[in-house]
């Protein structure tokens, strides 16, 4: 059994990780603004409060899932978008690799320009916004503080929201229940991700002994689909008709977007290490919980 400290334990994927992983290991997750017990409150601007935390709970991995995630609020605020997205990430690495704590860092499929998919690990980092460009600094400063470490890179990701807007995903069903003639962009192709999926996954990898689970992972779901592709999928579900849904050739939001990101899991498929779940009828589920 390992303990392991999850940050960002209140968001959508931090909230599965201390779910999964809590049923075969010693869990300690942690927030801020929105931390209340069993949820710890760590400041990861804090250096002195990291360190006083890892001492006192000594764990033996720490899984960094706390990042600013959308692209959009990265591109306005570039000042705190490297310091939780970079600095943050390379003083727990640090730390970690002072205490022999494992460290994993869950990165994202937007470290690529998506003009070559689909990537392997170890295809060349080439993000076109400036949160990828700070996920790939993150990358970069957590590998020279020891290749020990591991990062997980993830897609688009959806699960059991507190609220529609909290995923990429689910805000689109928000955006189709109040508007049945909504326009979702038609041009970039996406891996939706479902969260709990990944717990298992890392679950999966975490149980394998430590030289194993070093370096680069991709998780990702196997069915590629458009936000618009997404959004005939939900308003089926909703019982919406699909015939007034504009797909919109182009991508038009503040942040540039890569086209295709699509991540090949290469080194998970030859471990046997595979979590799946058919979007349609786990998007069903999630939504069931917000629309019944």
């Amino acid at each position: 059994m390992n303990k392991i400290v999850v940050t960002g334990a209140t968001g959508l994927l931090g909230r599965a990780l201390v779910k999964i992983l809590s049923q075969s290991n010693n869990v300690i997750g942690t927030g801020f603004s929105r931390a209340k017990p069993p949820i710890e409150q760590l400041d990861l601007h804090d250096q002195a409060a990291i360190t006083t935390f890892l001492d006192t709970h000594q764990p033996n991995v720490l899984v960094h899932a706390a990042a600013e995630r959308k692209p959009d609020i990265c591109e306005n605020d570039h000042q705190a978008t490297i310091a939780l997205n970079v600095q943050a990430a390379e003083f727990l690495a640090r730390q970690c690799k002072d205490r022999d704590i494992q460290f994993v860092l869950i990165s994202t499929d937007y470290v690529f320009n998506g003009q070559s998919a689909p990537y392997n690990e170890n295809a060349q980092r080439s993000p076109v916004n400036f949160y990828g460009q700070s996920k790939a600094q993150a990358e970069q400063a957590v590998l020279a503080v020891s290749p020990q470490h591991t990062i997980v890179r993830v897609p688009v990701l959806y699960g059991d929201v507190e609220y529609l807007a909290e995923s990429a995903v689910t805000a689109i069903a928000e955006q189709v229940l109040k508007n049945h003639n909504s326009a979702h962009d038609d041009w970039a192709v996406r891996f939706p991700t479902h969260v709990e999926d990944i717990a298992l996954t890392l679950n999966n990898l975490l149980a394998q002994t430590r030289d194993k689970h070093s370096g680069i992972f991709h998780i990702s779901g196997n069915q590629s689909m458009t936000k618009y592709d997404m959004a005939v999928h939900i308003a089926k579900v909703l019982d919406i008709d699909t015939n007034g849904l504009e797909a919109l050739p182009e991508p038009s939001q503040t942040a540039a977007r890569p086209y295709n990101c699509a991540l090949q899991d290469t080194r998970l498929n030859t471990m046997g290490i595979i979590h799946q779940r058919d979007f349609a009828t786990a998007l069903a589920k999630v939504l069931s919980q917000h629309t019944s």
